[in-house]
């Protein structure tokens, strides 16, 4: 399945100017979409409303969240979408700049503004989207590699919406290259697919994928490219690979938690009690310290990934723009009510006023609507065994679940590093200490000091 020495650079500049962008570039999307939607598997009807639990991880962004997910997807007591809930947001046109919030802010007036037939749309592409993790082994049977395909074509388009894919065709390749892959082969298959497109003269790369960038390089994909990987985005870089998954029936949606995890829910939680008006709702606001989540943050901000929403004018953030022309264009991770204040500011800046933002945002939702809330700390999920395990079983016994074999199996041997800029570990922002506490101002710790990061010496 893997071919080695294979040349296969970035996209250039040439390439993508070569492909065209419809007026409306999402009605061609959905276009497609609707086509493989008669392909899949049904869904369950009124998905939305049958979901009886749900758990919010709220956080900022590069506070862990990825991590805790990924992990939690061990216990076969709840259930998970495959990713984040954000391309499904932005096809019914809830994402910024189509809400019409000005910013990822979302409440349930957003929700009953949509027309019926977006709204049932919304709920179908999440019902086929959630589910648990399948055997990775388990793809070669035709049921299971027929879906497995399918997601991988949905995923494939979504991720390069502005491109001419054939998401049929995409399955059918999928198909037959799952055929021949070993076991837990979707990567392989992901890859492959991508080098038939680039073949084919479209500027696909696979360096906006979550994958080890050792394996790219060893497998002959160039580095990457500086630019944003497409002109409009659904899926944020970088993209997730579709894995085998198993789908969520009625009966998981009466007796399991739904888990929703992405950073920009902190200013979306009135409208997630909407969109599931039948469910018990609990938020888990999961903290981090300031500095070590501004380092990630800045880190992000500088990677050739993370690109969340298209600016409709240059952007002049210093210490970014300078980096790459494409930067000025391209505002990253979440968009926090307010943002337009930091259009010039230094990116140190910008970072902290995410950080400070979102948990605000959650603070404000929690002294104001009465919410089963926990707190936990992402200090306390890498650091030794004791510790870890022991948030671990806090968490466990607040939803109800069985800290059972699978799930203590992933936190005491850890799982792979998730949508990561380095492998994580206690302190790496240490390292340029000098320049992180720049941006450790007032406000920052004054909201530090809520959150019960009291003493900065204490930070990890």
């Amino acid at each position: 399945m893997t071919r080695t020495g294979h040349p296969h650079p970035a996209p250039s500049a040439g390439r993508a100017s070569a492909v065209t962008v419809p007026p409306d570039p999402t009605s061609s999307l959905h276009e497609r979409l609707a086509a493989l939607r008669g392909e899949r598997t049904p869904a369950v009807e009124d998905f939305t409303a049958r979901v009886r639990s749900l758990l919010v991880i709220a956080s900022s962004s590069r506070g862990g969240s990825s991590m805790l997910a990924e992990t939690l997807r061990a216990s076969p007591d709840l259930v998970h979408l495959q990713a984040e809930i954000n391309p499904f947001l932005r096809l019914a046109g809830l994402g910024h700049p189509d809400s019409g919030a000005g910013s990822d802010r979302l409440d349930a007036g957003h929700l009953e503004a949509l027309p019926a037939a977006t709204r049932a749309l919304l709920d179908e592409e999440l019902a086929r989207d959630a589910g648990t993790p399948a055997d990775p082994a388990d793809t070669t049977g035709s049921a299971d590699a027929g879906q497995l395909a399918l997601d991988i074509a949905w995923r494939l388009t979504v991720q390069w919406p502005h491109l001419p894919l054939d998401p049929l065709e995409l399955a059918r390749r999928a198909r037959d290259l799952l055929a021949a892959a070993p076991p837990g082969g979707s990567a392989a298959v992901t890859l492959e697919l991508l080098r038939h497109l680039y073949d084919q003269g479209l500027p696909v790369s696979p360096w906006y994928y979550d994958l080890p960038p050792d394996l790219l390089r060893r497998d002959g994909f160039g580095s990457p490219g500086a630019q944003s990987p497409a002109p409009f985005l659904v899926e944020e870089p970088p993209f997730v690979l579709a894995r085998p998954w198993r789908r969520a029936g009625p009966a998981d949606l009466r007796e399991r938690t739904l888990v929703v995890k992405t950073p920009s829910n902190a200013y979306r939680l009135d409208f997630l009690r909407a969109l599931f008006p039948n469910a018990r709702i609990r938020v888990l606001h999961l903290t981090r310290n300031p500095a070590a989540a501004i380092n990630g943050l800045l880190d992000g901000w500088l990677h050739h990934g993370f690109h969340a929403h298209r600016m409709p004018t240059p952007l002049a953030i210093t210490d970014y723009v300078e980096q790459c022309p494409d930067n000025q264009w391209w505002w990253k991770f979440d968009l926090p009510p307010g943002w337009q204040e930091y259009t010039t500011a230094p990116l140190l800046n910008v970072c902290a006023f995410q950080w400070r933002s979102s948990h605000q945002a959650v603070l404000d939702h929690l002294g104001t609507v009465r919410t089963d809330s926990l707190t936990l700390r992402f200090e306390d999920l890498i650091a030794g065994p004791e510790r870890r395990a022991a948030a671990y079983r806090r968490l466990t016994h607040w939803l109800g679940i069985p800290l059972g074999d699978a799930l203590l199996r992933s936190i005491e041997h850890g799982i792979a590093p998730v949508a990561a800029t380095a492998r994580p570990r206690a302190g790496r922002w240490q390292a340029r200490a000098d320049l992180i506490t720049r941006a450790l101002d007032a406000p920052t710790f004054h909201l530090a000091d809520r959150l019960g990061y009291t003493d900065p010496a204490h930070w990890i």
